[in-house]
């Protein structure tokens, strides 16, 4: 859940690169990013030998996978919101209206994520503290649909050309798909947390 957290902040960083124009730090934002879920992936195939060798011991094996299997589900969106990120041209990533909602919406992605990792993290020490933490991502969950809504009908509005709606849009369509596989993960953190 970590490397999520940190692939999630480094969303941010390619983004104000973007604003500065700056592709290098943009290739090593997607760098970061497809690092960080090859290690995920990594993590979950040692996941499944560890549980496979706990055997019937572990009573609810299929929720604990269940969690690892939502965990890394975030990262094929978070793969897309920065590729898609990549292809925002620097005068539209520099659009104070785009700026805002794009940088406000990564910004709740990350309380999200944060809030997430906690929650994952109470799950051996407090369950009742991850219930609580669950409750707080699907809190942000709802504001980054919110954000999301008015930020698609801003674009409506303001998009100079076909190729710049579309492109803002599936940034902004990508970070709400990432916040909805955020708040699955939330869910089966729950359900492991009603087991314990």
């Amino acid at each position: 859940m970590r490397r999520v957290l940190d692939a999630t902040r480094v969303l941010l960083d390619e983004y104000t690169a973007l604003t500065k124009g700056d592709k290098l730090q943009v290739a090593s934002a997607l760098e970061k990013v497809r690092q960080a879920e090859e290690d995920v992936v990594t993590l979950r195939s040692a996941l499944i030998r560890e549980l496979s060798q706990v055997g019937t011991l572990l009573v609810n094996r299929e929720d604990v996978l269940r969690g690892a299997f939502s965990v890394e589900d975030i990262f094929g969106h978070i793969n897309g919101v920065a590729f898609k990120m990549s292809q925002l041209s620097r005068s539209s990533a520099k659009n104070k209206k785009y700026k805002e909602a794009i940088t406000e919406l990564l910004g709740l992605l990350i309380d999200g994520i944060s809030k997430l990792n906690e929650s994952v993290r109470a799950l051996s020490i407090n369950p009742d503290q991850a219930f609580q933490m669950a409750a707080q991502v699907q809190q942000i969950e709802s504001s980054i649909d919110n954000k999301y809504r008015e930020a698609v009908a801003m674009t409506m509005k303001t998009a100079t050309n076909v190729k710049e709606l579309i492109i803002v849009k599936e940034v902004l369509e990508s970070i709400e798909n990432t916040a909805d596989a955020m708040l699955d993960a939330a869910d089966a953190s729950t359900i492991l947390a009603l087991g314990l």
